[in-house]
């Protein structure tokens, strides 16, 4: 009886060093095959421009990121610009058809974006406190994935899809932790994959709930630590910003009023 207990312990041992590896060996493919770690640890900020379809339509936006979280999305509404924006420690937004003026957003929207780390987590995931292991295989769309669980140091879970060929992700879900969606899964879509100063960079991204479509991005360019990007393009704009913002606004209503007036004249 001892000799099979020492017999089914070597071989569950077994079991969890060979998981080990092919969860390693999954996450060693992709880190190379996008590019590699080191590369990507000298990558500090990013711009994606192209159009971002809402339920309202298509867009032109511009999403910018920046180590270690700051996250900036600008989104042209017939001439406006929308603006939703992370600096490290305040959410904030700004929406021209609320008033125009730069607004914080709640706290917890302010935890939420906190999450979303501006480098790749599984590099350098041990000494983060991540633990990651392989949950099996599963068809995301027709198409053969690894099924990748990482939970982080916090205790946040998330799941990755990568494709079986390739190695990258088409599909991560992590799962709303506040506000009214609080549990419910939010799964975000990669694809068109394109070769970016040596690195390999989805150029299609889609957010989804409940198999509804929220959001979906589509980059024309993407650029890998853009010249005149600063942390200041992603803070919370001070009383006087405000005030320089609102007369420009004037300024620009003057002129339309204007040139609507000539045109009725004439």
């Amino acid at each position: 009886m001892k000799k099979l207990f020492t017999i089914f312990s070597v071989l569950l041992l077994s079991a969890a060093m060979l998981q080990a590896q092919t969860v390693n060996e999954i996450i060693e493919n992709y880190l190379e095959n996008i590019g590699g770690a080191e590369a990507w640890k000298e990558v500090k900020s990013t711009r994606m421009t192209g159009k971002t379809m809402t339920q309202m339509g298509a867009f032109p936006a511009t999403v910018s990121g920046m180590m270690p979280n700051k996250q900036l999305i600008e989104i042209d509404i017939q001439g406006k610009n929308f603006i939703q924006a992370f600096d490290g420690e305040t959410a904030w937004m700004l929406n021209p058809f609320m008033g125009g003026a730069p607004e914080k957003a709640p706290q917890e929207m302010a935890d939420e974006m906190a999450k979303n780390k501006f480098q790749d987590e599984f590099i350098d995931w041990e000494e983060k406190g991540s633990k990651i292991s392989l949950e099996g295989k599963k068809e995301i769309e027709g198409t053969e994935t690894f099924e990748v669980k990482l939970v982080t140091e916090d205790g946040e879970e998330k799941f990755y899809y990568f494709d079986t060929e390739n190695y990258v992700p088409i599909m991560t879900k992590a799962f709303a932790s506040t506000g009214e969606m609080e549990g419910k899964a939010v799964e975000i879509y990669l694809s068109d994959y394109q070769e970016v100063d040596g690195l390999m960079i989805p150029f299609s991204i889609e957010q989804k709930m409940d198999g509804q479509s929220l959001m979906q991005m589509t980059a024309d360019t993407i650029e890998i630590n853009p010249e005149g990007l600063t942390a200041d393009n992603f803070a919370y704009p001070t009383e006087d910003e405000e005030k320089e913002e609102e007369k420009k606004e004037d300024v620009k209503k003057i002129k339309k009023d204007k040139k609507a007036k000539k045109a009725q004249d004439q």
